[in-house]
């Protein structure tokens, strides 16, 4: 049994990945079990539920809460450890009782989408809000402020769940339990006290890079979406592989936190092949939406001009002749710089893949809800 190392802990949680936290035994000596709201998906979800005490908390600053038109649970805070919670929530959009690990998830992830108005909020609902600290564990202690600084110090939008981990017998889960139950399942284990000292050792914060998140002058404000059933398939050029490797695993794991699950994905030479092979899936009839990923650098000669018109025309033929959403997720840029930053590849945290991941599954279940409704 051992500690982890607070920068592998971070690594770990900037991946998406669970982080368990255990407080001093001079205050609850609890170990919760803390990851980022904006990565959370079905499955790491119902994890954390089937190991905890089933009430999963959202860690954020008291600004955002009231953004989004929720208010404190109470007048008079008679908490011992002074828990400033507030009035618990559920994401309406998608959601059905609120209560299923996929909708508890869709509420977490919605919470770090500033675009979301204060009506997609129930009040109360089954997700509950805790606001943290500004000063962090330097200024309380707590479980609260460490989810609150796993955030900001891995440079994730500042919104973190966490639940108090529990035994078979459903007593709270202490310190050396807690160290073999993240051995068991590869989870780091850290304290609070360990974070703190991390934190003074690295007063600042790195910049968070999300540009996705909230709303700006450029790009998509992406929305939460469920796609539970639909099925996906990718088609993706070879050619500039590092690239277009790179917006094909954002385009998956921004579908999979839509909780789409069935995804396939297949491989031609290059963007010029990529209409035919979409084709192919399309007469299979199994796909409910298909995505085009690939990569066009211009050169000194008209190739760059002839394939990129090809393709573009070629893609928009398909969503014209089979009526079903083939995405066009081509790059066309000047240059390899302009590439990475469009791929994720260039550290600034904005990667393509993930629009048209998202976009896909918008696009799919506009299509859905007309045919309903046209066969009413």
């Amino acid at each position: 049994m051992a500690w982890a190392e607070v920068k592998d802990a971070l690594e770990a949680f900037r991946q998406g990945q669970p982080v368990i936290v255990v407080d001093s035994s001079k205050r609850k000596d609890e170990s919760d079990i803390v990851f980022a709201a904006d990565q959370v998906t079905t499955e790491r979800m119902a994890f954390a539920l089937r190991h905890s005490t089933g009430i999963v908390y959202l860690a954020s600053e008291q600004e955002r809460f009231e953004h989004f038109g929720l208010t404190p649970a109470t007048k008079v805070n008679t908490d011992k450890f002074e828990n400033r919670t507030y009035t618990s929530t559920t994401f309406l959009p998608g959601s059905l009782t609120g209560m299923s690990a996929a909708d508890r998830a869709a509420t977490a992830r919605a919470m770090c989408n500033r675009s979301n108005r204060a009506e997609f909020f129930s009040k109360p609902g089954h997700m509950f809000p805790v606001v943290a600290d500004a000063g962090g564990v330097l200024k309380r202690p707590g479980h609260t402020e460490a989810a609150y600084d796993l955030c900001r110090l891995a440079g994730l939008p500042s919104v973190a769940c966490l639940t108090e981990l529990t035994n078979e017998d459903s007593s709270m889960m202490r310190r050396d339990v807690a160290l073999e139950f993240g051995l068991r399942n590869g989870i780091p284990v850290i304290s609070v006290d360990h974070l703190i000292a991390y934190r003074k050792a690295n007063p600042t914060f790195p910049q968070a890079p999300n540009p996705d998140s909230v709303p700006s002058l450029r790009g998509l404000n992406l929305p939460m979406l469920d796609g539970t059933g639909l099925r996906v398939a990718i088609v993706s050029a070879r050619w500039n592989a590092t690239v277009c490797e790179s917006l094909v695993k954002a385009a998956k794991e921004a579908m999979a936190a839509c909780n789409v699950q069935d995804i396939t994905v297949e491989y031609v030479a290059g963007s010029y092949e990529i209409p035919s092979a979409a084709q192919v899936l399309l007469e299979t009839k199994r796909y409910d939406g298909i995505i085009c990923i690939g990569c066009l650098i211009k050169g000194e000669t008209m190739h760059f001009e002839y394939i990129n018109q090809a393709v573009s025309q070629g893609v928009m033929r398909l969503n014209l002749d089979y009526k079903m959403p083939v995405i066009y997720g081509v790059l066309s840029v000047l240059n390899e710089d302009q590439a990475k930053a469009r791929a994720g590849l260039d550290g600034a945290g904005h990667n393509s893949g993930k629009e048209w991941g998202i976009t896909c599954v918008e696009s799919i279940l506009l299509q859905k809800r007309h045919r309903r409704a046209a066969r009413l």
